[in-house]
């Protein structure tokens, strides 16, 4: 079982129940942005990503998009990375970000509109995202009664 699995996921979960919700928070995505012209320099990123946190199973390199898809206004990739790396990952990332990119780092919650907004931090230029989509997928996991885990699982499968 990964550090990122639904069940190290389930086990945080139990473990602070009581917990403000901050505390509750196992999980976080990565998503760095860069313009089709950057292709070969953000997937050289993304590899020296995956090379420098390969051994720790608390980091994993998703999904690169050559493209604008989705809210996301540029071409980018995605890292999941958990609550007991955050100050160590996202402190490399302010050292070895390079310029010409721009990284949205956020928790994974019920809330996809929040997390991408509200609750979002940035380095680098930042970027506007698309809200309508994340508002759609927010309302149509309230209206379906998708758990808060089941959304989350779901969403590191991307």
């Amino acid at each position: 079982m990964t550090a990122t699995s639904l069940e190290a996921l389930q086990r945080h979960r139990a473990a602070h129940s009581d917990a403000h919700e901050s505390r509750r928070v196992w999980l976080f995505h990565a998503h760095t942005y860069f313009e089709p012209a950057r292709v070969t320099e953000a997937r050289a990123f993304m590899e020296l990503v995956g090379r420098t946190f390969a051994a720790t199973p608390h980091v994993e390199v998703h999904s690169f998009v050559p493209a604008p898809a989705g809210p996301h206004p540029r071409a980018s990739f995605e890292v999941l990375f958990t609550r007991e790396v955050f100050a160590e990952y996202v402190a490399w990332l302010m050292f070895e970000r390079p310029a010409s990119m721009s990284i949205l780092i956020h928790p994974l919650t019920r809330s996809q509109t929040h997390d991408h907004t509200t609750r979002a931090l940035w380095l680098g230029e930042r970027l506007a995202i698309g809200t309508a989509l994340l508002e759609a997928i927010d309302a149509r996991s309230l209206a379906t009664g998708r758990s808060e885990e089941s959304i989350i699982d779901g969403m590191k499968k991307h």
